[in-house]
């Protein structure tokens, strides 16, 4: 069947494509996906020089970072659903929805960005002030003496109460 049959698109939008949603089957692994998990070699992936030693290492199987192959068999396990073939429209409501959401995000990053600058520069100004007036002040302000971690036993913030309540008979160990 051809691309053109199925309703799916082949022209460029701003970044993004249709052309990544047609390129791997979604029934077998490729052969160097296969081999990386361990499975048994592929005879299509001998025939294409695809058998022999790993070019990782000198003598031995390269087994490669254990995150990666975790990435790759869920990527590309059977079960895994296809990938999303859009129509045109579809594909055009998905990249203006995508843009738009991109766009607030963008503008929420850069007003979050934009208050936490003028925190700095108002907290930066009360300093420079500080200085000027009294330095044996400023001193005490900006030293980092007495800063330390908090206590291992401090229990960490949660959203929601704990389960037991509170300990009435806790003490501190010494």
């Amino acid at each position: 069947m051809s691309s053109s049959r199925l309703g799916l698109t082949a022209f460029k939008l701003p970044h993004f494509s249709a052309q990544h949603l047609l390129r791997r089957p979604v029934l077998a692994p490729p052969p160097a996906l296969a081999m990386a998990l361990g499975a048994q070699q592929h005879v299509r992936g001998m025939a294409a020089g695809g058998g022999g030693r790993s070019k990782g290492k000198k003598g031995g199987k390269d087994e490669g970072d254990l995150r990666v192959r975790m990435i790759r068999y869920s990527l590309y396990h059977p079960l895994t659903p296809r990938p999303l073939r859009f129509g045109t429209m579809r594909m055009l409501r998905h990249w203006a929805i995508h843009r738009a959401w991109q766009i607030y995000k963008r503008n929420m990053r850069r007003a979050r960005e934009g208050e936490l600058e003028r925190q700095y520069n108002k907290i930066k100004e009360a300093c420079e002030e500080l200085r000027r007036t009294d330095l044996r002040l400023f001193r005490i302000a900006v030293s980092k003496k007495g800063v330390g971690v908090p206590p291992i036993e401090m229990r960490i913030p949660t959203d929601t109460p704990p389960m037991k309540g509170w300990n009435h008979g806790w003490t501190r160990a010494v």
